[in-house]
């Protein structure tokens, strides 16, 4: 009992702490000068805006979509000066002001005068733009053009230690589970994209701690809650439920029977899902408190909207879905989603005897929590389904990663019946 209470007495600790750090890691960061910023970010816009728009890196193949107009939105948030509205430095931070000609973000447009040239901006108050805390002193130095250069060899790096940390920590059969969600998941396009590696640095992160310090899985509610605020504070609304599902995995090969993996599995998720929520919810009573706006109000309408909930009421799951699986619908896709499952299906033929299905059972639940996903966000996984659809590939992995396991032999790791 006293351990509930006080289990429960740090996670509200940790959600108001998230809050409030939240804040003033961007009052912080703002106070930065914008001139170089605002250098690089000149410097950047040839880059960017020679593959304006939602750009195919593969023209005609959805899943190679380059988000550049967020890509364009987050250089624009960390260069742009503060406009002269009457509001004070706090109010101003909460905004999140951008350049912009027209109204179409947020709550307020403003004009504003940097270096004898005026210019148009508009707020975007919903988000944390947490990103910042990290764009802003990189574009002080780096271009974009570098920043992307410097991504793709640090994704490189990572991917590396995570594979060697696999094979140190035991878990040497996630290898192979791993590259093929990378491959699906189209690793080399999120290289190339600074929105899109968010969610990857949040839980490659995760997994690493994870892996070095096992026992933080002791503190798995907590720790899983930490990674959901994160996840809220410095994501667009990509693919964030990556961040919850690739750790999960890794907390479930440190447990061992059954039914504590699928506690684990619904007490991680919860964590994670309340940490996200009250992160984001958050931000709009603090942007609601210290501005004259109801961003609680606007922000609500939205999330009624992005969840087909209000507006396109035609709008189904089913929809959602097949739209997102579109993306999978081109001839080397199908060649090797098939050749794949014919060489799956041998495999499991000749291993049939081996197999120790009880191990499938959390990955199982791992690998429909995309579904569930869009089930939530319908209006926002249809119309940003070239972005969205990323989320099967935890379905890929699950999948992969279950089989894997379940085909080992080696019965010290055997799970324990129900």
């Amino acid at each position: 009992m006293k351990g509930g209470l006080r289990t429960a007495v740090q996670a509200c600790f940790l959600l108001l702490s998230g809050g409030i750090l939240g804040v003033l890691f961007l009052l912080a960061v703002y106070a930065i000068p914008v001139s170089k910023m605002a250098d690089n970010y000149t410097r950047s816009l040839e880059c960017i805006e020679r593959r304006e728009g939602w750009h195919q890196y593969l023209p005609g193949y959805d899943l190679s979509m380059l988000d550049n107009n967020t890509e364009y939105l987050m250089l624009k948030a960390a260069a742009t000066p503060m406009p002269s509205t009457g509001e004070n430095y706090i109010q101003k931070v909460l905004r999140c002001y951008t350049y912009n000609s027209e109204w179409n973000h947020g709550m307020t447009f403003a004009q504003g005068t940097y270096n004898g040239q005026d210019f148009t901006c508009d707020s975007y108050e919903r988000y944390w733009h947490g990103y910042l805390v990290f764009l802003k002193p990189l574009l002080s130095v780096f271009s974009y053009q570098e920043l992307i250069y410097l991504n793709v060899v640090l994704q490189s790096v990572l991917l590396f230690v995570l594979l060697h940390m696999l094979q140190k920590q035991g878990m040497g059969y996630l290898r192979v589970p791993f590259l093929i969600f990378w491959i699906v998941g189209m690793q080399l396009v999120v290289m190339l994209s600074l929105d899109y590696s968010v969610c990857f640095y949040i839980y490659m992160v995760s997994v690493l701690l994870l892996l070095r310090f096992p026992k933080l899985g002791d503190r798995c509610g907590l720790f899983f809650m930490s990674v959901g605020m994160l996840t809220a504070y410095m994501d667009l609304l990509t693919w964030p439920l990556v961040t919850l599902a690739v750790p999960l995995v890794i907390l479930l090969q440190q447990k061992s029977g059954t039914r504590e993996r699928i506690k684990k599995t619904v007490e991680t998720s919860v964590c994670w899902g309340v940490g996200y929520v009250v992160q984001w919810a958050f931000k709009w009573l603090a942007a609601t408190l210290f501005l004259e706006d109801n961003v609680i109000a606007d922000a609500l309408e939205s999330l009624l909207f992005r969840s087909a909930l209000d507006g396109e009421k035609t709008l189904t799951w089913g929809h959602v879905v097949m739209k997102n699986l579109s993306v999978f619908c081109n001839p080397p896709c199908l060649l090797l989603g098939g050749t794949a499952v014919l060489l799956t299906g041998i495999l499991l033929y000749k291993k049939r005897e081996q197999i120790q299905w009880n191990r499938m059972i959390a990955w199982c639940l791992v690998g429909i929590s995309p579904f569930l996903w869009y089930l939530v966000t319908r209006n926002h996984a249809y119309e940003h389904y070239w972005m969205t659809w990323r989320n099967l590939s935890i379905t890929v992995f699950a999948v992969c990663g279950g089989l894997a396991e379940a085909m080992r032999e080696d019965e010290l790791i055997c799970i324990k019946s129900i």
